[in-house]
């Protein structure tokens, strides 16, 4: 049997709104990267960027915008990867909110190879073809359809080689899975909240495929990752 997705139900979350003190956000997007460490959010972004890394020139860094960074834990996690593979890497995180580029200036002081410019995602500051690669994790389900299919338009005239999205896939089983574990895990009224709407609010596979077709995608994949996470990835030749 099929069971068919329930509607998607686009609804702000409290970090959008940016009304919290700042001390609620950090703990909160700490839960975040908990989620990202234990439900395989790091392990899809790393063996998707994988290939970019494998392909690119030796010796020279590889640059990539990480779109609407947060605690920056995505770039973090790259960053680890790629000295542990001994390749230089570049990473510039972008993210519209200031207390999150605090939190992430905060995180990120171990890492040079990591900086941070605040704007809109909406609203880029850069030429195209200014990254090799654009990643973007847990944020593209926070976007109307209309303003998802200009992002991930955006994204790819900014990226000589591709994009990878990385984000959560809507279900029933996903809403009730997160918002028993939140409330087991976590006191945070922030989490409690967001996480639950993020689930209702993020995309099912076929509509990323539609979303990626809107925006002029080409070359694509679609990617499906335990436990109700989708990839969907660009690769330009």
């Amino acid at each position: 049997m099929i069971f068919k997705p329930p509607p998607r139900n686009l609804r702000p979350e409290l970090l959008d709104l940016d009304e919290a003190p700042f001390e609620e956000v950090k703990d909160s997007l700490q839960d975040v990267q908990r989620v990202n460490r234990y439900l395989s959010g790091y392990s899809v972004l790393l063996h998707h960027i994988t290939p970019f890394f494998d392909r690119h020139p030796p010796g020279k860094p590889l640059h990539i915008l990480d779109a609407c960074t947060g605690s920056a834990d995505q770039p973090r996690a790259v960053v680890l990867y790629a000295r542990r593979r001994g390749i230089p890497v570049k990473v510039t995180g972008i993210d519209i909110n200031r207390k999150m580029i605090r939190f992430a200036q905060e995180e990120t002081r171990e890492f040079p190879e990591i900086g941070f410019v605040q704007c809109d995602v909406l609203n880029l500051p850069f030429k195209e073809n200014s990254f090799d690669v654009v990643i973007n994790s847990l944020s593209l389900h926070h976007f109307s359809n209309e303003h998802a299919v200009a992002l991930l338009a955006g994204f790819s005239k900014l990226a000589r080689r591709g994009v990878i999205i990385n984000d959560l896939h809507r279900s029933r089983v996903a809403y009730a899975s997160i918002y028993v574990l939140t409330r087991l895990l976590t006191q945070n009224r922030l989490t409690r909240y967001d996480a639950p709407v993020s689930v209702m609010n993020a995309f099912t596979p076929d509509e990323m495929r539609a979303l990626a077709k809107a925006a002029g995608w080409r070359k694509f994949e679609v990617h499906r990752h335990f436990p109700y996470r989708i990839a969907l990835v660009e690769n330009k030749p």
